[in-house]
């Protein structure tokens, strides 16, 4: 059939072309046409020739490796916004070796170079500032339920955000805890860790920053909280929040979007994609979900809701820390009661959130050192042990750990203790305005 229709079509070429004088371009056009393959050929040929084939597989394979080299060049930009150079530098080699004298490579090349070579190592003390969930309500949070004296320690989500302004203002930027040491790999076997000074644009000055029980307990649900942390359509980590008169919503209510969508607005915030460490208890779950509880009815999808939320912060540059699983006095629990406690939050909660070498001693009560609670958590791999002080740092670098000091931004801080926050931020420039004077 198709010869038939092939025979009629070139007499009727034929005819046009003798009658009409038309030109090899519109008969070609007007033959496409008929033949439905308008726009498919070069110049409306008819059908694609070898030569045509040959010649289109060949731009699709330098379209595909054009493309390629434009996704590695924009990826080492975005890099080399959080002062990452190291790894844009790396992108721009790995992409193909046809490409490496183009202008844009050898020019991106050039610049980041020139500011790699700017940085400098940084030999002063590394701040590690704390937070609790955010306060979106300050009508329900401080409207006296008998925990209003308890959320007035909370920071409000405008208290955050003016914080989070001051510090970017002050030349502060986000340092991932682990860039605080350097692991050395012995002679004789084993390792080390050794105090590292992590690399830091001139003037500027690292901290660590950590938000203690992303749990969303259940006294905190009717009192102007978030709810839960989700993943929103995008796959991207927000907060599920539910208003005083039913209305949920999902969005930035708490710490890590809100954090994720400051360092989107100033990637220069964030050295090499930091973000910040979140660290979770587990006799009510983990970010809002109650995977401590196997009798729930939503206890399967719940953990499967956890661990997708906790790839994605790591993926976004989040860490996850062990905060124990009763958020109990760990120093006080003794050995035996400190181990079962330990354990159950690895079953229970490590096994979702995935391995973690941080853990924030509840309430910054530190075990002894050296002490058998002390050996029994770093054989568990936790490297990180982080308790608490007002009104300095403290860094300690003793080969399998590394103790640090932690402050509290609360509002008593800001209230009761300002000078503990005037190295980060004026206190009364991010007071709200809502929050109640203390007693």
């Amino acid at each position: 059939m198709k010869r038939i229709r092939g025979g009629i079509i070139s007499v009727a070429v034929i005819a046009l072309t003798a009658l009409s004088g038309c030109s090899r371009a519109s008969i070609n056009a007007q033959v496409a046409d008929v033949l439905g393959t308008s726009g498919m050929y070069e110049n409306n040929a008819p059908v694609e020739s070898p030569k045509m084939k040959a010649e289109r597989e060949l731009r699709e394979v330098e379209d595909a490796k054009l493309k390629e080299m434009q996704e590695l060049l924009d990826t080492a930009e975005e890099l080399a916004k959080h002062y990452d150079y190291e790894g844009a530098l790396a992108k721009l080699d790995s992409i193909n070796e046809e490409f490496q004298e183009r202008e844009e490579i050898i020019v991106a090349k050039l610049e980041y170079k020139q500011k790699q070579g700017q940085m400098v190592e940084y030999e002063g003390e590394v701040p590690h500032i704390f937070f609790q969930s955010l306060i979106v309500d300050t009508n329900r949070a401080f409207g006296g339920d008998g925990m209003a004296g308890n959320y007035a320690s909370m920071i409000t989500i405008s208290e955050f955000n003016k914080i989070l302004e001051a510090m970017y203002a002050n030349g502060y930027v986000l340092l991932d805890i682990h860039e605080l040491v350097t692991k050395v790999e012995l002679e004789e076997g084993g390792y080390t860790y050794m105090k590292n000074n992590p690399l830091v644009p001139d003037g500027k000055i690292p901290f660590v920053l950590s938000i203690e029980d992303v749990n969303y307990y259940d006294y905190m649900l009717e009192a102007g909280f978030a709810r839960s942390l989700v993943l929103d359509e995008n796959g991207d980590v927000k907060n599920l929040y539910i208003d005083a008169d039913g209305e949920e919503s999902i969005g930035d209510y708490d710490v890590m979007p809100l954090l994720d969508a400051f360092v989107e607005k100033y990637p220069d915030f964030s050295l090499r994609g930091a973000k910040g460490i979140a660290a979770i208890t587990g006799y009510e779950g983990a970010f809002g979900y109650r995977v401590n509880d196997s009798e729930s009815l939503t206890y399967e999808a719940d953990k499967a809701k956890v661990k997708d939320i906790a790839d994605r912060l790591r993926e976004t540059g989040w860490w996850i820390a062990s905060h124990s699983y009763s958020h109990g006095h760990m120093k006080q629990m003794g050995y035996d009661n400190m181990v079962a406690d330990t354990e159950k939050w690895l079953e229970q909660i490590g096994s979702l959130v995935g391995e973690t070498d941080i853990l924030m001693y509840p309430y910054g009560e530190e075990v002894d050192y050296p002490s058998a609670q002390l050996d029994y958590l770093t054989e568990k791999g936790f490297t990180f042990l982080c308790g608490l002080w007002a009104n300095q740092e403290f860094l300690s670098v003793q080969g399998k750990y590394v103790r640090q000091t932690r402050r509290s931004v609360d509002g008593y801080a800001l209230q009761s203790n300002p000078d503990s926050m005037r190295p980060f931020f004026n206190p009364k420039e991010v007071i709200d305005s809502a929050r109640p004077a203390l007693d």
